[in-house]
């Protein structure tokens, strides 16, 4: 007999042997719809508020809805500066950026429903 059979014959068989079907399985969770490109929104840490009923959209879709609004120059691109407004920037960022307009998205006020969830739940962790 040459070592590979030998080596083959020492492993415990398999036959016989049943997966644990005991495992727990998680449940299959509905995402919210995006209204920008009707694709389902996983990640709501990063999602925006858009319209007036609040509704979760991807944070890319609304910098390319944004960027079509806007009339941007040849350097100019579209900029997350916090607490859902975005501006029309320039230049290199920590450098010489200049923010041409500020474009307010969200308001402080008008929080959708999901994003209270989602708070409470932060919070609970």
């Amino acid at each position: 007999m040459s070592e590979n059979q030998e080596s083959d014959n020492s492993r415990p068989s398999l036959q016989g042997r049943r997966r644990n079907n005991n495992r727990r399985y998680r449940q299959k969770r509905s995402f919210p719809e995006c209204p920008i490109c009707n694709q389902s929104v996983k990640f709501l840490l990063t999602a925006i508020s858009v319209g007036e009923e609040n509704k979760p959209a991807h944070f890319d879709c609304v910098i390319k809805m944004i960027a079509e609004k806007q009339s941007l120059g040849p350097r100019e691109k579209i900029s997350y500066i916090g607490n859902g407004n975005f501006a029309v920037v320039s230049g290199k960022p920590g450098k010489d950026l200049n923010i041409r307009k500020i474009i307010e998205f969200e308001g402080r006020e008008s929080t959708g429903e999901w994003r209270k969830r989602l708070s409470r739940n932060l919070k609970n962790r």
